[in-house]
């Protein structure tokens, strides 16, 4: 009878001590899984200014001087919203396509892309009154010039201004709103084309933003440093209508990127060793 009970008492402190031993185990399992949880959630979302930061410089002031590179000329397919003022508005009118078309007209840049001056394949437009006019190959400020001159033949002490409608940059890759976007300002920078879009993700790798330029029969494809204030000085730094921006993403982010799909794994091991440590008490 005794030894029945010793054996008895001897099974139940093994029993005792093996549910101890895995709880022990479970408990360092899920202790370490923390760790390594908290470990990967502090990789994945570590960013630093160094790398995200736009014209970096330890200098407070920067002065630069603006390359603006040759003026974009006027290609067959662009857009034109050509404009004439002057003191008698009812002149004026029979020269404002808009105002000819519509007398309650309400100007913004969507309305003037559609009811502007298309240039032609041979890189002429037919302004009324004045009739065909050769601008293929001019800049805008050229076009103002060429205007002004038969306007002048019309009326006398009028305006005229002439903007580019059909300004469109196309922005890929590493973006939070990647497409095509319309830019309403002949002097548009790189910055204002990424703002369009939305500006860089966090991921996006800023030293090295390609921009891809027609110039001519030719296709130029540079790099672009966002990081150093000497992209001013780039004759990309202002963009040209159908310019193509794209940007890449990092390889270190991209890793740290696969570090969240871990966290996520690491997270769902650890609550379900919790469970077990519960379930088991």
């Amino acid at each position: 009878m005794t030894a029945n009970c010793t054996n008895s008492m001897s099974k139940k402190s093994i029993t005792s001590k093996m549910k101890k031993s895995m709880l022990d185990m479970r408990k360092s399992i899920g202790f370490n899984f923390s760790i390594a949880l908290i470990l990967a959630f502090m990789l994945s979302s570590c960013y630093t200014s160094k790398g995200v930061d736009y014209l970096q410089s330890n200098q407070q002031t920067i002065i630069l001087p603006l390359n603006k590179g040759e003026q974009y000329k006027i290609q067959p397919s662009d857009v034109l919203s050509i404009k004439v003022q002057s003191r008698d508005p009812e002149q004026t009118a029979f020269f404002n396509l808009t105002s000819i078309e519509n007398r309650n007209f309400q100007a913004n840049p969507a309305s003037l892309f559609l009811s502007g001056y298309t240039v032609d394949p041979e890189g002429a437009i037919n302004l009324a009154i004045v009739g065909e006019l050769k601008v293929g190959g001019l800049n805008v400020d050229e076009i103002r010039d060429l205007v002004q001159v038969e306007i002048d033949k019309y009326l006398v002490n009028a305006a005229v201004t002439v903007q580019l409608t059909s300004f469109k940059v196309s922005v890929l890759g590493d973006v939070k709103n990647p497409g095509t976007n319309y830019i309403y300002n002949n002097q548009a920078t790189i910055f204002e084309g990424l703002a369009a879009a939305g500006d860089l993700n966090l991921s996006a790798k800023r030293k090295k933003v390609k921009v891809i330029r027609q110039i001519g029969n030719e296709s130029v494809v540079v790099n672009l440093d966002l990081t150093k204030p000497s992209i001013i000085k780039s004759p990309y730094y202002f963009l040209h209508p159908n310019d193509v921006i794209y940007v890449e993403t990092s390889k270190p982010n991209i890793k740290q990127s696969n570090l969240g799909v871990l966290t996520l794994i690491l997270s769902a091991i650890t609550t379900t060793v919790l469970v077990l440590n519960f379930t088991t008490k």
